[in-house]
């Protein structure tokens, strides 16, 4: 040990037994008094800080990064907050050991240990000990971010999320993180589900108290026009995967399962007037992402063939589209359909569905079930003879309309939901590269509410009837020539 380490060593002794001060020390020590001075003022100011009673936010945080660091009882720790007779209890049993202590030393004989050895020692020792704290408890809070409930992070996730919070500035940045934890509890969900896990009432309630705040925000004209398009997107993903999940919830969390429903549906009709309804707003393009079939083929011409006896092979008939939809109505062609060469409404509805009466339209190869002028809908411009190649159908407001393709079947739905003469464009059912494809029912049913039931209706109903067959023409009976006379 050098010589300015001895000194060191005597001097923090001295300093804790309180027999001198730092003045005293550097007065005994001229030669190492420049040196010695910033190690015995840092060891007072440490002294003083350790005399003062700590406040109730460092006890917690404290506690926590103990918990993290020691991995026991971590649900526990963060989710029970302690109770105030806790830190005052701890208070007096740490005063009555330290008062134990002073007592013990005070009858002891004095004797020179250095702590670790040499302070060198002990400072190395405590650089050692934060960068092994801080790198530990950075690396848990950080691979926490991933963790799912269950996991012994998961608690440590819940708190960091806490603390986001509390550290949010204003209200937009506490919305802006609320946001972000609804959207985090969704992804829980989801990743349960996809690993086979079962999802218990915690995880349901965790998604209602991040999501009903945000509702009632909503509710309350509190959110602008990109926080209510937002809290929608929440909304909408919410009511898809809590009905995908369901299968999963564990058995006695029904309750848990209807409200977060309930939540989220309330958030798509709030959402729906806020964002749909918005005169302000952009128009929007929809695409149909559901394959539902393949197209129908056009027919081809025969191919001859050399070899006798040879037969053209027919093609098969094409399946009629299928539906994701479980009120979609029945697609079989009829005994007895066949192509009109004019466009044709039945006079009398044929079936009444919800309330709604449906007429059979028939254009070409096209049929399908179309509103009549009992729900406010009419033909437009539908000419007295021939197949257009489009057919459009609008209410009497003039806010929506429909537009189908009498070849294919293709259909677009154009609908101003603010009633502002500016449509949004559905496109309800496309083909493409030989697919048919159509709109999701429950997405239209979240944007547009019952607005959305009619051409869904249509959508679901719409036919495409095989070509009629040739008639064949009338084959000439050969007279016989009369037999002449012998």
């Amino acid at each position: 040990m050098t010589e300015f380490e001895q000194r060191l060593s005597e001097c923090l002794e001295a300093l804790v037994q309180g027999r001198l001060s730092v003045d005293e020390c550097l007065e005994m020590h001229p030669q190492h008094a420049d040196a010695l001075r910033p190690h015995l003022i840092a060891a007072t100011a440490f002294a003083r800080t350790a005399d003062q009673q700590p406040s109730a936010e460092w006890a917690t945080t404290a506690r926590q990064r103990f918990l993290i660091a020691s991995g026991k009882s971590l649900q526990e720790a963060m989710d029970i907050e302690p109770e105030p007779t806790f830190f005052a209890s701890a208070r007096v049993r740490f005063l009555l050991a330290a008062q134990k202590l002073r007592q013990e030393r005070s009858t002891a004989k004095p004797r020179r240990v250095p702590l670790f050895g040499t302070p060198m020692r002990a400072v190395g020792a405590l650089a050692a000990s934060v960068a092994l704290f801080v790198g530990f408890s950075g690396y848990t809070v950080q691979s926490a971010d991933a963790a799912l409930p269950g996991d012994w992070r998961y608690p440590i996730k819940l708190q960091t999320e806490r603390v986001r919070l509390a550290v949010a500035l204003s209200a937009d940045q506490k919305r802006d993180v609320q946001f972000d934890i609804a959207e985090e509890r969704l992804q829980e969900i989801e990743a349960l589900a996809y690993k086979g896990k079962i999802i218990g009432p915690g995880v349901l309630n965790r998604f209602v108290e991040q999501t009903q705040p945000l509702v009632e925000q909503a509710n309350d004209g509190n959110l602008d026009a990109g926080d209510a398009a937002r809290l929608q997107q929440v909304s909408i993903r919410g009511t898809q995967v809590l009905d995908q999940v369901e299968p999963q919830v564990a058995a006695g969390a029904e309750t848990e399962l209807a409200q977060a429903k309930v939540i989220s549906d309330t958030g798509v009709t709030v959402t729906r007037e806020l964002v749909v309804k918005n005169p302000d707003r952009p128009n929007i393009v929809i695409t149909p992402q559901i394959p539902v079939s393949t197209a129908t083929p056009e027919p081809t011409e025969a191919i001859p063939t050399d070899e006798p006896g040879a037969e053209t092979p027919t093609p098969e008939p094409t399946d009629v589209p299928a539906t994701e939809d479980p009120e979609a109505t029945p697609t079989e062609i009829t005994p007895g359909e066949v192509p009109t060469d004019s466009v044709v409404m039945s006079e009398l509805p044929i079936v009444e569905i919800d309330d709604i009466k449906l007429h059979t339209l028939t254009a070409g190869r096209l049929t399908l079930r179309a509103p009549g002028p009992s729900t406010g809908w009419y033909l437009d411009g539908v000419p007295e003879s021939g197949v257009p190649l489009l057919v459009t159908m609008k209410t009497q407001n003039q806010q929506s309309f429909i537009v189908l393709n009498t070849q294919n079947g293709d259909m677009y739905w154009y609908v101003s939901a603010a009633s502002n003469n500016r449509f949004d464009e559905i496109q309800m059912r496309l083909t493409r590269d030989g697919q048919v494809f159509q709109a999701d029912a429950a997405v239209l049913r979240y944007f547009y509410g019952d607005a959305a039931e009619i051409p869904l209706l249509v959508m679901n109903s719409i036919r495409i009837l095989p070509e009629a067959s040739p008639t064949p023409e009338p084959t000439a009976t050969l007279e016989s020539e009369p037999t002449p006379p012998l």
